[in-house]
């Protein structure tokens, strides 16, 4: 079940460490960063760094208490914010393709190019 959810999670724009993660928190609730390196079993810094990736793609919250405590967003809310971001990379994309578009079109001459091939038949 845990890597058909793993893979899954993946197509929303998150690595395997970020699915495992945030599937582990989904179901142990909230839990400190030592505990997740006891529960899943990596090193302290992968922990943090895997963290911070999910608190930046609004997929888990951090408490304000000492020691920090993480917790998942619901699936669906966090699905939402993949999807968004998702969204908005692509209008971002869209944007550089028209800007690059005309820029191309600018430079270079409407006619006939001059390095044209010869097809022989």
């Amino acid at each position: 079940m845990e890597k058909a959810v793993v893979e899954r999670l993946r197509t929303f724009g998150i690595n395997e460490m970020e699915a495992r993660f945030y599937f582990t928190l989904l179901n142990c609730g909230a839990e400190t960063a030592g505990g997740l390196v006891e529960v899943i079993g990596v090193a302290r810094a992968d922990v943090y760094k895997t963290l911070n990736g999910l608190l930046e793609k609004g997929m888990i919250e951090e408490s304000t208490e000492r020691p920090t405590r993480y917790c998942a967003v619901p699936i669906e809310a966090a699905l939402d914010a993949a999807v968004m971001k998702q969204a908005y990379h692509l209008r971002q994309m869209e944007r550089s393709k028209q800007e690059l578009v005309e820029l191309v079109n600018r430079q270079v001459p409407t006619g006939p190019s001059e390095a044209t091939l010869t097809v022989s038949k």
